[in-house]
């Protein structure tokens, strides 16, 4: 028979080898990189010589949280490493760790929408966001195929760079003169309304609309009255009942003939289906409370039933959702009247 020590032996090396858990590529490399000494000698070896110019890579921190979606965990991890440029801004460092077999050819998208989530998360109480430089660690088997920018991965790259990096197209309604606007015909019209919407009267906006651009009305009447009918929409859902009169009035003073008879017609056509619906608000508004009346009553016809039985008072509170000082009142009051 072995000896008592030569069990506890055979014991502990069971012990030791259950405990030794299979180590991933990412994990590895995340705790390597989690020395700043080993981090930032990885840093000045790797990063372009004009990342280096600008960073403090003498206080390096690891930040816990991830920034990768809890679904493509299997594929790749992430390691965020916090520095400081030379002017004291924060700046990040974003590592993944790609350990499958084969490159992932969306890896480029998938790292700017994760530097995106972690701008988005640092951008509260800020007015900048802070540099993020995206770096891949690749020891797959097969030969590194990738796109590396985002770009790449357009059909028309150049143009996808210079939409999407290049500032984004203002069309800055607030800047263009009236003057100018006047001069673009119907689409004058929607640039006119939509610059003038929130700093006029409704009615005076519609007003000054058909005033200004009278003759372009001729030209909506081929489109089936397109624009003038969406304004009108518009002014109808924010003109109150007392000023429909004062509405048909602008209509009448700048719609002559079939232009009138067509306007008038959509506006009726929009004030039955505007009144409609507020008409039908009002009757599901009623149902709604009729039935939390009908239930309220239900429950208090309960409780009454379960008085006169005499049952407990918590049993009926529990039953009913009624206080026992409401119940205590029912009682009272059921008692009054019989």
């Amino acid at each position: 028979m072995p000896s008592n020590s030569k069990k506890n032996n055979t014991d502990n090396n069971k012990k030791k080898k259950q405990r030794l858990k299979p180590v991933k590529s990412d994990a590895l490399f995340k705790k390597i990189m989690a020395n700043p000494a080993v981090a930032k000698e990885f840093l000045e070896h790797y990063l372009p010589a004009q990342i280096k110019e600008i960073l403090d890579l003498s206080h390096i921190k690891v930040e816990k949280e991830s920034y990768i979606d809890e679904q493509l965990r299997r594929s790749a991890d992430d390691l965020v490493l916090s520095v400081k440029t030379k002017e004291n801004e924060e700046a990040f460092i974003y590592f993944i760790v790609e350990h499958q077999t084969t490159s992932d050819y969306w890896i480029a998208f998938r790292l700017i929408r994760y530097v995106l989530l972690l701008c988005e998360r640092h951008k509260k109480n800020r007015d900048k966001l802070p540099l993020v430089i995206p770096m891949v660690v690749y020891n797959g088997t097969s030969r590194y195929n990738a796109p590396k920018n985002m770009w790449d991965l357009f059909t028309m790259p150049d143009l996808a760079r210079q939409l999407l990096a290049g500032d984004y197209q203002l069309i800055d309604l607030q800047s263009m003169p009236d003057a100018d606007i006047k001069k673009k015909q119907t689409l004058g019209m929607l640039e006119y309304f939509l610059k003038h919407i929130k700093t006029r009267d409704t009615l005076k906006l519609l007003d000054e609309v058909l005033s200004n651009f009278e003759e372009v009305i001729i030209i909506d009447k081929q489109n089936g009255y397109f624009y003038i009918s969406v304004f009108l929409e518009y002014t109808q859902t924010k003109v109150p009942i007392e000023k429909k009169q004062e509405l048909s009035n602008i209509l009448n003073k700048y719609l002559h003939g079939e232009e009138k008879q067509i306007m008038t017609s959509i506006a009726q056509s929009m004030a039955q289906t505007i009144a409609q619906k507020h008409f039908d608000d009002g009757i599901q508004k009623g149902i709604e409370k009729g039935i939390e009346k009908g239930i309220e009553k239900g429950i208090v016809r309960t409780a009454i039933n379960m008085l006169e039985s005499k049952l407990d008072l918590g049993l009926i509170s529990k039953v009913t959702g009624l206080g026992q000082d409401e119940i205590l009142k029912l009682k009272n009051k059921t008692q009054l009247k019989s």
